[in-house]
């Protein structure tokens, strides 16, 4: 009657197993997350804005292992626009969070040049503290769904980062209206995100991310909400702003918009698998 038949005990060794692995793997996190302190400063090439190393970032889900980013290298150099391209859930978005300090992959190197001469410091020796001050500072971040605060005006969403960085309110007003006038949006500093388009949103993004002078911009699917011309203009926009010297790396999965890029790299199951050079302009982009 005590006895229990085979299938049950076949499933509490399954449900035994998996406990003990994410036990397993729970103590290892907590190990990296201890080690990590502030990161000591390497020498890096000073053309050279980021490098990644081997970088390796995996999911579990109950007794599922996803591995989302497996040994990805990556370099680019000041200036340069490349476009990661790549089906839904091909690692696209877990690489810009890891890069853009949003998340801890678990192994490899992200190595960006701090000081624009050859300092490097490993964001994946930092802590989360360290990782807000590089956000903040360091690293321009631009959302597919702008992530805007309804209630604040273009204006004071664009002026955030220089707030909380404890900017001089001059030095706010000046950097902040300049950045909205060069995207053209100077008339609607005033507006509200409700009271904007979709294109113009973006455009309230991008001069967030701007405004304390990025090494780099990130772009996660930023014109994946937008039409056709909208996604010209901000374009266009990456596009002058590479011509300033700016360093951008888009993700998307356009591989049409991405032809604008001077590489386009493959990414396929955490992979990247293929690269080519783009420089397309516009007018040869948008003909169909």
């Amino acid at each position: 009657m005590g006895c229990k038949s085979k299938y049950y005990r076949r499933d509490q060794n399954n449900i035994n197993f998996s406990y003990k692995r994410n036990v397993v793997i729970k103590k290892k996190m907590r190990k990296k997350k201890e080690l990590r302190s502030t990161a000591r400063a390497v020498s890096i090439d000073p053309n050279i804005v980021l490098d990644v190393h081997d970088l390796i970032k995996i999911y579990t889900t109950g007794n599922s292992i996803v591995t989302a980013l497996n040994k990805v290298n990556l370099t680019i150099k000041k200036g340069e626009f490349i476009a990661i391209v790549g089906p839904s859930g091909s690692g696209k978005t877990t690489l810009i969070n890891c890069l853009g300090a949003l998340d801890f992959p678990d192994s490899g190197k992200i190595i960006y040049n701090v000081d624009s001469k050859g300092m490097g410091l490993d964001v994946t020796q930092m802590t989360n503290k360290q990782h807000k001050k590089m956000r903040l500072r360091k690293i321009g971040l631009i959302f597919q769904f702008y992530n805007l605060f309804p209630i604040l005006t273009a204006y004071e969403n664009v002026e955030l980062p220089m707030v909380i960085d404890k900017r001089d309110a001059k030095e706010r007003e000046v950097k902040v209206k300049s950045l909205l006038k060069r995207i053209g949006l100077e008339e609607r500093m005033e507006h509200l995100p409700t009271q904007m388009s979709g294109g113009e949103q973006q455009r309230v993004t991008i001069a967030r991310a701007l405004v304390n002078e990025p090494l780099i911009i990130l772009a996660d699917e930023p014109t994946g909400e937008l039409d056709t011309e909208t996604t010209t203009n901000i374009l266009k926009i990456f596009l002058d702003l590479k011509k300033a010297g700016e360093s951008i790396l888009m993700v998307t999965h356009n591989k049409r918009i991405a032809e604008t890029a001077d590489r386009i790299i493959t990414l396929t199951d955490g992979v990247f698998t293929d690269e080519v050079i783009g420089g397309k302009t516009l007018e040869e982009i948008n003909k169909f």
